[in-house]
C-alpha cells in the first residue's frame, strides 16, 4: 500500500521522518507495533489509493456490462447524453483503476458530468436509481437515490484528480503545522 503513496522519494521520506525507519529496513526486521505504524502512515497518506478504491466501488455497484443491445450501460448513455458511459469507452479507465490507477476514470467521469445538463441527469439518475433498486435505502425518495450517485461520483472523482496532482513533502508538512500553530 505504501507504493500508492506517490514516488518512492517520497514514501522514504515519510518512513526516515515519521517512524525514524531507514529505507534499507527489512519487514522482518519490524515488530507488530512497527508494521502497524508504517500500516498507519501509509493509509494517512494515500488520498489518490482510498478515492480511486471508492470510485471502483461506486462503479462496482452497478450491473457489469452485458452482450445485451440495451443493457444498463447502453440505457445510461441515452439518458444521460455521454458515450463515455459505454462500455467500450470506459472499459480500459475501470481496469486500471482496479489497478490502483483511477486518474483516467476519475477524468472520465468528470467529463461525463460536467457535461451534461439538469435534465440529462436527472433521466441519468433514474436509471441509477432503477439499477440500485436493491439497495434497500428506505424513508428516501427512490429517485434521489441516482442523484446520491451521480454526486458522491462526481466529489469522488474530483477526489483522486485533487490527490494525484498534489505533492506533498515532509518539509511541506512541517510548514503546514507550523502555520496553524503560530496561527
Amino acid at each position: 500500500m505504501i507504493v500508492a503513496l506517490g514516488n518512492y522519494v517520497t514514501v522514504h521520506n515519510y518512513l526516515r521522518h515519521h517512524l525514524n525507519l531507514s529505507p534499507e529496513v527489512e519487514a522482518d526486521h519490524l515488530d507488530v507495533d512497527g508494521i502497524a505504524r508504517v500500516a498507519v502512515l501509509a493509509v494517512a497518506h494515500s488520498e489518490e489509493y482510498a478515492a480511486t478504491a471508492h470510485l471502483v466501488s461506486l462503479v462496482g455497484s452497478l450491473p457489469v456490462p452485458s452482450d445485451e443491445p440495451k443493457d444498463f450501460w447502453f440505457r445510461l448513455f441515452q439518458a444521460s447524453g455521454s458515450a463515455i458511459f459505454l462500455p467500450a469507452n470506459i472499459k480500459g479507465q475501470v481496469l486500471r483503476a482496479l489497478g490502483g490507477d483511477g486518474l483516467g476514470l476519475a477524468l472520465q467521469m468528470l467529463n461525463a458530468l460536467t457535461d451534461m445538463d439538469r435534465g440529462q441527469r436527472a433521466a441519468a439518475a433514474l436509471v441509477i436509481t432503477e439499477a440500485l433498486k436493491e439497495v434497500e435505502v428506505t424513508g428516501f425518495p427512490a429517485e434521489r437515490i441516482g442523484e446520491w450517485w451521480l454526486s458522491d461520483v462526481e466529489s469522488t472523482a474530483w477526489r483522486v484528480l485533487h490527490a494525484t496532482k498534489k505533492t506533498v513533502q515532509v518539509a511541506d508538512q512541517k510548514d503546514f503545522e507550523a502555520g496553524w500553530r503560530d496561527s
